[in-house]
Protein backbone atom coordinates (compact mmCIF):
# COMPACT_ATOMS: atom_id res chain seq x y z
CA UNK A 1 0.00 0.00 0.00
CA UNK A 2 1.27 3.58 -0.64
CA UNK A 3 2.47 5.76 2.14
CA UNK A 4 0.04 8.13 1.54
CA UNK A 5 -2.94 6.20 1.54
CA UNK A 6 -2.21 5.49 5.15
CA UNK A 7 -3.05 9.34 6.03
CA UNK A 8 -7.06 7.87 5.33
CA UNK A 9 -6.61 5.32 8.20
CA UNK A 10 -7.89 5.67 11.67
CA UNK A 11 -6.27 4.16 14.95
CA UNK A 12 -8.85 1.04 15.05
CA UNK A 13 -6.83 -1.89 14.68
CA UNK A 14 -4.46 -0.12 16.92
CA UNK A 15 -6.64 0.62 19.88
CA UNK A 16 -8.09 -2.93 19.44
CA UNK A 17 -4.77 -4.53 19.70
CA UNK A 18 -3.34 -2.11 22.46
CA UNK A 19 -6.40 -3.51 24.57
CA UNK A 20 -6.04 -6.66 22.97
CA UNK A 21 -9.59 -7.35 22.45
CA UNK A 22 -12.55 -7.62 19.70
CA UNK A 23 -15.58 -7.01 20.69
CA UNK A 24 -18.25 -8.62 19.41
CA UNK A 25 -21.85 -8.19 19.20
CA UNK A 26 -24.55 -11.14 18.41
CA UNK A 27 -28.42 -11.63 18.28
CA UNK A 28 -29.87 -15.15 18.70
CA UNK A 29 -30.75 -16.50 15.03
CA UNK A 30 -29.51 -20.44 14.52
CA UNK A 31 -27.54 -21.19 11.79
CA UNK A 32 -25.76 -18.06 12.13
CA UNK A 33 -25.42 -17.10 15.73
CA UNK A 34 -26.39 -19.59 18.89
CA UNK A 35 -25.40 -20.47 22.20
CA UNK A 36 -23.25 -24.21 22.81
CA UNK A 37 -24.23 -26.26 25.75
CA UNK A 38 -21.66 -24.17 27.95
CA UNK A 39 -23.45 -21.56 27.21
CA UNK A 40 -21.04 -19.73 25.02
CA UNK A 41 -21.42 -17.93 21.41
CA UNK A 42 -21.10 -19.75 18.20
CA UNK A 43 -22.72 -20.52 15.14
CA UNK A 44 -21.49 -19.51 11.33
CA UNK A 45 -21.23 -15.49 12.47
CA UNK A 46 -19.40 -15.60 15.58
CA UNK A 47 -17.15 -18.80 14.58
CA UNK A 48 -16.04 -16.61 11.51
CA UNK A 49 -15.41 -13.64 13.90
CA UNK A 50 -13.03 -15.94 16.32
CA UNK A 51 -11.21 -17.10 13.33
CA UNK A 52 -10.59 -13.25 12.76
CA UNK A 53 -10.01 -12.36 16.35
CA UNK A 54 -7.62 -15.12 16.63
CA UNK A 55 -5.78 -14.28 13.06
CA UNK A 56 -5.21 -10.96 14.73
CA UNK A 57 -4.03 -11.72 17.71
CA UNK A 58 -6.58 -10.89 19.86
CA UNK A 59 -9.20 -12.59 22.15
CA UNK A 60 -13.51 -12.43 21.71
CA UNK A 61 -15.72 -10.64 24.40
CA UNK A 62 -19.56 -11.30 23.61
CA UNK A 63 -22.04 -8.83 23.28
CA UNK A 64 -25.74 -9.89 23.44
CA UNK A 65 -28.60 -8.53 22.34
CA UNK A 66 -31.58 -8.04 19.95
CA UNK A 67 -31.37 -8.13 16.63
CA UNK A 68 -33.04 -5.00 16.03
CA UNK A 69 -30.33 -3.10 18.24
CA UNK A 70 -26.83 -4.41 16.57
CA UNK A 71 -26.43 -1.75 14.20
CA UNK A 72 -27.75 0.84 17.31
CA UNK A 73 -25.38 -0.36 19.87
CA UNK A 74 -22.66 -0.75 17.06
CA UNK A 75 -23.36 3.09 16.70
CA UNK A 76 -22.89 3.61 20.06
CA UNK A 77 -19.70 1.72 20.45
CA UNK A 78 -21.05 -0.90 23.02
CA UNK A 79 -18.87 -3.34 20.56
CA UNK A 80 -16.69 -3.09 17.68
CA UNK A 81 -17.97 -5.99 15.14
CA UNK A 82 -21.32 -7.19 14.43
CA UNK A 83 -21.75 -11.20 13.97
CA UNK A 84 -25.26 -12.28 13.66
CA UNK A 85 -25.83 -13.38 10.27
CA UNK A 86 -26.46 -9.50 9.04
CA UNK A 87 -27.91 -9.66 5.21
CA UNK A 88 -26.20 -6.86 3.35
CA UNK A 89 -28.79 -4.27 2.40
CA UNK A 90 -28.66 -0.15 1.24
CA UNK A 91 -30.17 1.06 4.12
CA UNK A 92 -28.04 -0.78 6.32
CA UNK A 93 -25.17 0.31 4.56
CA UNK A 94 -25.71 3.92 5.13
CA UNK A 95 -25.31 3.25 8.74
CA UNK A 96 -22.53 0.40 8.70
CA UNK A 97 -19.90 -0.83 6.74
CA UNK A 98 -19.99 -4.48 5.88
CA UNK A 99 -17.12 -6.69 5.42
CA UNK A 100 -16.77 -9.15 2.36
CA UNK A 101 -19.94 -11.13 2.21
CA UNK A 102 -19.76 -14.38 3.98
CA UNK A 103 -22.50 -16.26 3.03
CA UNK A 104 -25.69 -16.40 0.28
CA UNK A 105 -29.19 -17.17 1.45
CA UNK A 106 -31.93 -18.03 -0.17
CA UNK A 107 -35.30 -16.58 2.18
CA UNK A 108 -37.94 -19.60 3.59
CA UNK A 109 -40.56 -20.00 5.36
CA UNK A 110 -41.66 -22.07 8.94
CA UNK A 111 -44.75 -23.42 9.11
CA UNK A 112 -47.14 -25.77 11.03
CA UNK A 113 -45.61 -29.02 9.74
CA UNK A 114 -49.81 -29.77 9.15
CA UNK A 115 -49.89 -26.61 7.37
CA UNK A 116 -46.94 -26.56 4.56
CA UNK A 117 -46.95 -23.66 2.18
CA UNK A 118 -45.37 -23.06 -1.50
CA UNK A 119 -45.33 -19.44 -1.94
CA UNK A 120 -43.67 -17.03 -4.15
CA UNK A 121 -42.21 -14.91 -2.05
CA UNK A 122 -41.81 -11.60 -4.15
CA UNK A 123 -45.83 -11.49 -4.59
CA UNK A 124 -47.23 -13.11 -1.06
CA UNK A 125 -48.90 -10.19 0.67
CA UNK A 126 -49.65 -10.89 4.12
CA UNK A 127 -53.26 -10.21 5.38
CA UNK A 128 -55.29 -10.34 8.65
CA UNK A 129 -56.33 -13.96 7.75
CA UNK A 130 -52.63 -14.62 6.97
CA UNK A 131 -50.12 -13.18 9.44
CA UNK A 132 -46.26 -12.95 9.09
CA UNK A 133 -44.15 -12.98 11.83
CA UNK A 134 -40.69 -11.11 10.96
CA UNK A 135 -38.22 -10.21 12.77
CA UNK A 136 -38.09 -6.78 14.06
CA UNK A 137 -35.20 -4.77 11.91
CA UNK A 138 -35.03 -7.62 9.41
CA UNK A 139 -34.68 -7.30 5.56
CA UNK A 140 -37.97 -9.16 5.38
CA UNK A 141 -39.44 -6.74 7.66
CA UNK A 142 -38.30 -3.97 5.33
CA UNK A 143 -39.73 -6.35 2.45
CA UNK A 144 -43.31 -6.03 3.39
CA UNK A 145 -43.47 -2.74 4.95
CA UNK A 146 -42.83 -1.64 1.41
CA UNK A 147 -45.70 -3.35 -0.72
CA UNK A 148 -47.97 -1.32 2.76
CA UNK A 149 -48.84 -4.14 4.32
CA UNK A 150 -51.86 -3.88 6.63
CA UNK A 151 -50.90 -3.71 10.31
CA UNK A 152 -52.34 -6.74 11.43
CA UNK A 153 -51.12 -8.93 8.56
CA UNK A 154 -47.59 -8.53 10.25
CA UNK A 155 -46.49 -9.70 13.37
CA UNK A 156 -42.85 -7.67 14.40
CA UNK A 157 -40.69 -10.45 17.06
CA UNK A 158 -37.42 -9.22 18.80
CA UNK A 159 -35.97 -12.51 17.41
CA UNK A 160 -36.25 -15.75 15.66
CA UNK A 161 -37.49 -18.16 18.75
CA UNK A 162 -40.64 -15.55 19.45
CA UNK A 163 -41.22 -15.95 15.88
CA UNK A 164 -40.92 -19.88 15.92
CA UNK A 165 -43.44 -19.40 19.18
CA UNK A 166 -45.88 -17.75 17.27
CA UNK A 167 -46.24 -19.98 14.51
CA UNK A 168 -46.69 -22.79 16.99
CA UNK A 169 -49.32 -20.82 18.78
CA UNK A 170 -51.07 -20.02 15.95
CA UNK A 171 -50.37 -16.33 16.08
CA UNK A 172 -48.81 -16.26 12.72
CA UNK A 173 -49.20 -19.01 9.88
CA UNK A 174 -46.11 -18.20 8.57
CA UNK A 175 -42.12 -17.20 9.90
CA UNK A 176 -40.21 -15.19 7.08
CA UNK A 177 -36.37 -15.94 8.04
CA UNK A 178 -33.36 -17.26 5.77
CA UNK A 179 -34.01 -20.55 4.53
CA UNK A 180 -30.81 -21.79 6.66
CA UNK A 181 -32.79 -20.54 9.89
CA UNK A 182 -35.91 -22.16 9.29
CA UNK A 183 -34.33 -25.48 8.58
CA UNK A 184 -32.51 -25.28 11.69
CA UNK A 185 -36.11 -24.66 13.78
CA UNK A 186 -37.69 -27.25 11.86
CA UNK A 187 -35.08 -29.48 12.26
CA UNK A 188 -35.02 -28.77 16.28
CA UNK A 189 -38.85 -29.06 16.41
CA UNK A 190 -39.56 -32.43 16.61
CA UNK A 191 -41.76 -32.69 13.46
CA UNK A 192 -43.80 -30.11 14.92
CA UNK A 193 -42.72 -27.32 12.08
CA UNK A 194 -41.58 -27.81 8.13
CA UNK A 195 -39.28 -25.21 6.44
CA UNK A 196 -39.53 -24.39 2.79
CA UNK A 197 -37.88 -22.57 0.38
CA UNK A 198 -39.60 -19.72 -1.04
CA UNK A 199 -40.85 -20.22 -4.28
CA UNK A 200 -40.90 -18.12 -7.87
CA UNK A 201 -38.58 -16.93 -10.22
CA UNK A 202 -37.52 -13.20 -8.99
CA UNK A 203 -37.02 -14.74 -4.99
CA UNK A 204 -34.31 -12.47 -4.07
CA UNK A 205 -30.99 -14.07 -2.44
CA UNK A 206 -29.34 -12.14 0.40
CA UNK A 207 -25.59 -12.33 1.51
CA UNK A 208 -24.66 -12.01 4.72
CA UNK A 209 -21.55 -10.13 6.06
CA UNK A 210 -19.94 -8.93 9.24
CA UNK A 211 -20.34 -5.41 10.16
CA UNK A 212 -18.32 -2.46 11.79
CA UNK A 213 -18.66 1.02 12.00
CA UNK A 214 -17.57 3.66 8.96
CA UNK A 215 -15.26 5.22 10.60
CA UNK A 216 -13.11 2.20 11.55
CA UNK A 217 -11.24 1.59 8.39
CA UNK A 218 -8.07 0.16 9.76
CA UNK A 219 -9.86 -2.91 11.83
CA UNK A 220 -12.72 -2.79 8.76
CA UNK A 221 -9.27 -3.40 6.08
CA UNK A 222 -7.82 -5.57 8.59
CA UNK A 223 -11.44 -8.12 8.77
CA UNK A 224 -11.55 -8.24 4.99
CA UNK A 225 -7.48 -9.20 4.50
CA UNK A 226 -8.55 -11.94 7.16
CA UNK A 227 -11.41 -13.23 5.30
CA UNK A 228 -9.64 -13.19 1.67
CA UNK A 229 -7.66 -15.88 2.68
CA UNK A 230 -10.13 -17.69 4.95
CA UNK A 231 -13.47 -17.91 3.03
CA UNK A 232 -13.96 -21.05 1.03
CA UNK A 233 -10.82 -22.27 2.90
CA UNK A 234 -10.69 -26.15 4.56
CA UNK A 235 -10.71 -24.52 7.79
CA UNK A 236 -14.17 -22.77 7.03
CA UNK A 237 -15.57 -25.55 4.81
CA UNK A 238 -15.27 -27.40 7.94
CA UNK A 239 -16.66 -24.70 10.19
CA UNK A 240 -19.77 -24.31 7.96
CA UNK A 241 -21.01 -28.14 8.11
CA UNK A 242 -20.81 -27.83 11.65
CA UNK A 243 -23.81 -26.10 11.05
CA UNK A 244 -25.67 -27.40 8.09
CA UNK A 245 -24.03 -25.62 5.65
CA UNK A 246 -21.66 -26.07 2.71
CA UNK A 247 -19.90 -24.71 -0.80
CA UNK A 248 -23.36 -23.76 -2.24
CA UNK A 249 -23.82 -21.49 0.83
CA UNK A 250 -20.65 -19.68 -0.51
CA UNK A 251 -21.26 -15.71 -1.39
CA UNK A 252 -19.13 -16.72 -5.10
CA UNK A 253 -19.19 -19.76 -6.79
CA UNK A 254 -17.35 -23.27 -5.15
Amino acid sequence: MAWWRWLDRDDSLARARQAGVLRVGYALEAPYALLNPLGQPTGESPEVARAIAQHLGLRTVWILTSFDHLIPDLLAERFDLIAAGMFITPERAALVRFSRPTLRVRPGWLTLSSRPLSLDYTAVQPSASFRIAVLQGSAEEALFQKRQAPQAGLLSVPDARVGQTAVLLGQASALALSLPAVQAMALASEGRLAAQPAMGPDTPTQQVALALRRTDTGLADAVDQVLASFLGSPAHLDLLARFGLGPDDLPFPP
